[in-house]
């Protein structure tokens, strides 16, 4: 049965995917703490896989630091802790025992890795000090949860680095950058580098830049975070090495993150009415070979089902023949449509006797006669395609959601209808800001961070001179 159309029903689309695609299951006891399905957990597996590969060569060393977080750590860097007050899950008891100091399950590791950090670093020697960590995450949120888009428990991966100079520390920034490019490439995402307005900066950070993408509701949704933290913590902490000259200095400090959102993106952008589409790079499984069995014509059908499963697997790719007797063969052609399976290869005995395959894509639906001797050039082929065709379908939709706006009424209009991004000259002040989130329930997502725009008139909200040239959203 087809889901409904993303574009109609974007909410109703969005929580039947899950379920249907092997993504999320939230039938839990607890909102916003969901199981996250074997299809769904082995498409953030192959996301751990691409960053892994990107840490190492940049050479970052994975660990993990504890979930429990004394509560002296966070109050001690009261403009960090702030934000995260309302959502801190607090330990105050054990069994029948009150505890005498509570702590907290890590709404974030910035203060129990950074105390360690403090033990670590002595001399210019151990700088630069590049460690991510893969862990879960809990906050409590006090908005209405949504799956993957707003849990109270997350998966997520965040990198903190300590080094020796301010240029050092921000030459990391670009390397961050760098990095989750390529993660999301090899999503087929797209996005907008933007640099947070100082209003809505991390606490305690010099500056921040955020991956925002879109999803077909037009609502924004941050898929990742990078963050100049100067020596704010490392003034808190205590963080300090030995130079070549002999002098005593703080550390400079950066901090980066993606979580499991990015497969609300990745979901989000790439389905259809039929279910998901992944991008070759990430799909559990990227060929599905289904026989064609006839009353009286499966003589080999299975046995050449079965051999080509094994060729395709030496060729490096995921591959699964489904042999099963108990389903039709048009329930199965709709199982990994639903599941996203990019290719799907079919055997009948008309195929048999031409030596071919029939090759279905599933970002197309084109089905394509392949001759058996030419079948893994048309692999690699349209691999390469369903991946590029995805990128290139998701940067048409992210410019088809940016529109320049110079009128706060229209601005308004856009906010509660079609949403998007709205680019707009900004005067910079805070007022500004609060009266586009107040009337319009938007906000100003920052300046672009890859490309410069300057200001091309007064400000869309009070008339006054442009400074910056902005993108207001709606986000989740």
């Amino acid at each position: 049965m087809p889901l409904d159309n993303p574009k109609s029903d974007f909410s109703k689309w969005y929580s039947e995917i899950l379920l249907r695609g092997n993504i999320i299951d939230v039938r839990t006891p607890i909102k916003g703490a969901n199981v996250i399905l074997p299809n769904g957990y082995e498409i953030w597996e192959k996301v751990k896989e691409i960053l892994n590969k990107e840490f190492k060569a940049t050479n970052h060393q994975n660990a993990y630091f504890p979930l429990f977080i004394p509560e002296e750590f966070l109050t001690r860097e009261s403009e960090h802790f702030d934000g995260f007050v309302p959502e801190v899950a607090w330990v105050t008891k054990v069994g029948d025992t009150e505890l005498k100091e509570k702590f907290a399950l890590r709404p974030t590791s910035e203060t129990i890795m950074y105390h360690m950090y403090a033990q670590w670093i002595k001399s210019h020697g151990d700088l630069p000090l590049k460690i991510n960590q893969w862990a879960n995450i809990i906050r409590m949120d006090t908005k209405e949860t949504r799956p993957l888009l707003r849990d109270r428990e997350f998966q997520w991966s965040e990198a903190h680095t300590c080094h020796s100079s301010a240029e050092e520390a921000k030459l990391q920034v670009e390397e961050s950058m760098k990095i989750y490019e390529a993660l999301f490439d090899a999503l087929g995402l797209s996005y907008l580098t933007l640099r947070r307005p100082p209003h809505d900066t991390f606490p305690g950070a010099d500056y921040s830049i955020a991956y925002d993408s879109i999803l077909p509701d037009g609502r924004a949704l941050q898929i990742g975070t990078t963050h100049n933290l100067g020596q704010s913590f490392a003034k808190v902490f205590d963080i300090k090495f030995q130079d070549v000259d002999g002098s005593t200095k703080l550390v400079h400090q950066t901090c980066y993150g993606v979580s499991t959102r990015v497969l609300a993106a990745l979901i989000a952008l790439h389905g259809d009415d039929q279910g998901l589409i992944l991008p070759p790079s990430v799909a559990p499984l990227q060929v599905a070979i289904v026989p064609i069995v006839f009353k009286g014509k499966s003589e080999g059908v299975i046995e050449a089902c079965k051999t080509l499963e094994e060729e395709v697997k030496r060729a490096g790719y995921k591959v699964h023949a489904d042999t099963r007797d108990n389903y039709t063969a048009g329930w199965k052609f709709a199982e990994y449509e639903m599941k996203g399976t990019p290719i799907r290869l079919e055997i009948g005995p008309r195929d048999l006797k031409n030596n071919s395959v029939l090759l279905v894509r599933r970002d197309t639906g084109e089905k394509i006669p392949v001759n058996r001797d030419e079948l893994f050039t048309e692999l690699k082929k349209h691999m390469d395609e369903i991946q590029a065709g995805l990128k290139k379908k998701a940067d048409e939709i992210l410019d088809g959601f940016i529109v320049d706006i110079d009128d706060f009424e229209k601005l308004k209009t856009r906010m509660q209808n079609e949403r998007g991004f709205a680019r707009v000259n900004w005067c910079g002040d805070v007022a500004c800001a609060e009266n586009i989130k107040d009337q319009m329930s938007s906000e100003i997502r920052g300046t672009r961070e890859d490309v410069k725009e300057e200001p091309t008139g007064p400000c869309v909200v009070c008339g006054n001179k442009g400074v910056q040239r902005v993108y207001v959203a709606q986000a989740y």
